[in-house]
């Protein structure tokens, strides 16, 4: 039974639902090997987080910085674990510095990611430059951040899993198993859920996936010079690219089902076939591999119980991204930090309106990360060379499945969040010089000005931002300033030399002028008379 069962249960008051039998084999070979005489003292904590891959240890780390106090529980007795998902986007460097990580990591091997030959909508490669990104050693990069979380005093247990949920939101009794014979109990006010893959109730932002991967000598291609390749075939997707140590990783994604009717044989056999059929990594098709094929699932979905009364979900349990984009790292270490924050909003203000803010942010957040990738993976499936084939078709037109029982309105947000996306067209620029200082500004008449929960000083508040068919989302900031309360007073005209004026008084004046600019750019403002 996974955590969040068991707390549903708890919050409705119900009685819990029976115990799987493997947890009470748990119990009872705990007992025979002594456990009930090894407890350690109770402790506290302010959030225990399960699971310590990049989400778990952002939030770990996050939440340290903030003052609170962490203990940390992963699983796994094996560390460096070996784990998939090696490409960092370029985003992942501002996280970094934000969780003050940059000389932990430091000594991470890494392959700084060159340029990618992609074959994708056409038969022709196409080089693309991607400045910032790189491969990682995953096992590396992890045990850094969970050596990193250590040493500034997150408490770590390891091996270490749940062995019993009691107590109430903000007040939760646990018993760990940690390694073989050891039972602690720990109180703490929070359950962050950075466990991984596997969440129920899901929607499924995309038909199913499943990733295949090995690896070869990377001297065996040496005509790849080394680089990244991505290339779309009638049946799913090749991505290959250099690991630290002279490894070349061949990935294969595809719809399992389909993959086996095409391909008979097993994973391996996929791989193989794959690579022979395509243009760009041929020549690694008849290769040995290094060690045994992999395969996962790479379903993208959304967790619907992400948020409960007193835990969260962080990471692949909260949801998963279509790896097309090889975001997910980032994607989930980002989503860590907006939940840190959302937990901290909760845990400093017993406030139960700011309880209800931070929920709206933290499920806003969940929302629109699944429903831009999905917009983006769409439109980009429908770019591909081979987009009449049904694999390409129907992850082109699908819509998110659910369970529309539980939490229907966040299948409501995301549905109306992917038809906004869908509906936004960008703007055409106005030229600056077209700008006419005589005459009087005022907000557009399409524009409206609504209610956004935003992050200001690590806290989730409401604040005033401007929403446009112009905007992709609502906007509350732009270059770092807060555009309201001073934008609301454009709902009457203003001469120009005194709305530079009204901005200036709380910002730097060539921050004023490039903001006025903006906007009366992509035509927020309009001119009067």
């Amino acid at each position: 039974m996974r955590l969040h069962t068991r707390l549903a249960a708890l919050h409705d008051r119900r009685p819990p639902p029976p115990e799987p039998a493997g947890a009470r084999l748990v119990r009872r070979a705990g007992r025979q090997a002594g456990l009930s005489s090894m407890h350690d003292g109770d402790s506290s904590f302010d959030a225990l987080v399960i699971g310590a891959g990049p989400a778990g240890v952002s939030a770990a780390l996050r939440l340290q910085q903030l003052g609170y106090r962490v203990l940390l529980v992963e699983r796994s007795t094996v560390w460096p674990r070996v784990h998939v998902g090696e490409a960092l986007t370029p985003g992942v460097r501002n996280i970094i510095e934000l969780l003050d990580a940059n000389d932990a990591l430091a000594a991470v091997p890494h392959v700084a990611h060159a340029a990618s030959r992609v074959l994708w909508r056409s038969r022709t490669p196409d080089l693309l430059q991607q400045a910032g990104s790189a491969i990682v050693d995953r096992g590396r990069f992890d045990a850094a951040l969970l050596a990193l979380a250590r040493h500034r005093g997150v408490e770590l247990e390891q091996p270490a899993r749940l062995l019993h949920l009691s107590g109430v939101a903000g007040d939760w009794r646990v018993s760990l198993l940690c390694g073989e014979a050891r039972c602690r109990q720990v109180r703490t006010r929070y359950i962050l859920d950075a466990s991984g893959r596997g969440a129920l109730p899901r929607i499924d932002c995309a038909p199913r996936l499943a990733a295949i991967w090995g690896e070869v000598d990377q001297s065996a291609l040496a005509e790849l010079e080394g680089g990244t390749q991505v290339e779309a075939l009638e049946h799913g997707w090749l991505w290959a690219g250099c690991l630290p140590g002279q490894r070349y990783r061949l990935m294969l994604v595809c719809d399992p089902q389909s993959s086996r009717q095409a391909t008979p044989g097993g994973p391996e056999a996929r791989l193989h076939a794959a690579c022979a059929a395509s243009r760009l990594l041929r020549a690694a098709a008849g290769l040995p591999l290094l060690g045994a094929v992999q395969m996962c699932s790479a379903t993208p979905y959304l967790a619907l119980d992400s948020w409960q009364d007193g835990s969260l979900k962080l990471g692949d349990a909260a949801f998963a991204l279509d790896p097309v984009s090889s975001s997910g790292v980032e994607k989930a270490m980002r989503f860590s930090l907006q939940a840190a924050v959302a937990l901290h909003t909760v845990l400093s203000d017993e406030d139960p309106g700011s309880h209800a803010l931070a929920r709206r942010f933290f499920e806003g957040r969940l929302v629109e990360a699944c429903a831009r990738h999905a917009h983006w993976t769409a439109a980009y499936y429908g770019q591909a060379w081979c987009a009449d084939q049904p694999f390409w078709q129907e992850r082109t037109r699908h819509e998110a499945i659910g369970d529309s029982a539980v939490r229907p309105e966040l299948l409501t947000s995301l549905s109306a969040e992917r038809a906004r996306l869908a509906g936004y067209q960008p703007p055409e620029l106005k030229p600056l010089a077209a700008l006419n200082p005589a005459r009087p500004l005022r907000l557009h008449g399409g524009a409206a000005i609504v209610e956004l929960p935003c992050v200001v000083d690590d806290r989730v508040c409401l604040q005033l931002a401007l929403d446009h068919p112009h905007l992709e989302r609502p906007l509350a900031f732009l270059e770092n300033e807060a555009l309201f309360p001073h934008l609301a007073r454009l709902v009457q005209p203003l001469p120009l030399p005194q709305l530079l004026q009204m901005l200036s008084a709380g910002m730097p004046g060539h921050k004023a002028h490039r903001i006025v600019g903006w906007l009366w750019q992509r035509g927020l403002l309009e001119s009067v008379g």
